[in-house]
């Protein structure tokens, strides 16, 4: 887990920018959040925190990035404070997630008829051997969650995936179009299933998104990732949002975690499945 940058006794002197709570619902490993989806409920919240506090107002267009510093608990009130260009979130005194400005994200993964990506679904890794089967993003014993399951493309390489989606009323914000932190949370899971986590479990560290368009309510729309698996502990994605018609949606980088089976998970660099 990485410490706070800064001593903890800092909180108190940081303006309080109102506090966030994930629902049990919206869990990635069990007992802690799916980490696309906290990463873009922060996110969402920073972005209108630092407007309001007009710190961005001199910067060049960009996006927000969320690192992950411990495991977002879940059903609890968490605290957001402002300090600079940054955002933090606080589980009390310990420090849980920072947003901050970063360019805009650049890479984006290919295209997948729908088609290729149902065949895709087919073949989902998941199915199988899921390291957080109860996963509200990916998991196949969550009959109520995003239902996502990103297979390995038919005919491409090994670390490209491709799935479908189509939000439900569940993800519903109100303007007929998926929420915001639903999308965040679609793209972050197949970026993890590029990355073999068969071999042992991964998790969400870091993650930025580019957020175009929503898709709206009932339509349904294609996911594609492609990753850089390696032997390292730390290892990268892509993930990409399109419409039927090849039409993109958004695009997200992220930095995953694999995590060892000695360390007991309260004590790992965690937030998602």
């Amino acid at each position: 887990m990485s410490p706070p940058s800064e001593p903890v006794h800092a909180f108190a002197d940081r303006p309080a920018l109102g506090t966030i709570r994930v629902a049990r619902r919206h869990n990635g490993p069990p007992d802690s959040a799916n980490g696309g989806y906290v990463s873009g409920l922060v996110a969402e919240r920073a972005r209108r925190a630092l407007e309001t506090l007009r710190e961005t107002a001199r910067e060049p267009e960009g996006d927000l990035a969320v690192q992950l510093h411990a495991p977002p608990p879940l059903a609890t009130d968490l605290t957001l404070t402002g300090a600079g260009r940054r955002v933090h979130v606080w589980h009390g005194e310990h420090l849980v997630a920072t947003a901050s400005p970063q360019p805009p994200v650049a890479d984006t993964v290919d295209f997948v008829p729908p088609s290729l990506a149902e065949r895709a679904m087919s073949a989902y890794g998941g199915h199988r051997h899921h390291p957080f089967p109860g996963c509200f993003v990916c998991g196949p014993a969550r009959p109520d969650g995003l239902r996502l399951a990103p297979g390995p493309v038919p005919g491409g390489p090994d670390s490209r995936v491709a799935c479908l989606w189509t939000p439900g009323a569940d993800c519903d914000d109100g303007t007929g179009t998926a929420a915001a932190e639903l999308v965040w949370a679609a793209l972050d899971c197949p970026g993890g299933w590029t990355l073999d986590p068969s071999r042992s479990p991964l998790v969400l560290g870091r993650m930025a998104a580019r957020i175009t368009e929503r898709p709206r309510i009932g339509e349904t729309v294609v996911l594609t990732g492609r990753g850089t698996p390696g032997d390292g502990r730390t290892l990268t994605c892509v993930t990409a949002l399109f419409r039927a018609d090849g039409t993109e949606l958004g695009r997200a980088t992220a930095t995953w975690v694999r995590l060892t089976t000695a360390t007991p998970l309260q004590h790992r660099k965690v937030g998602s499945s």
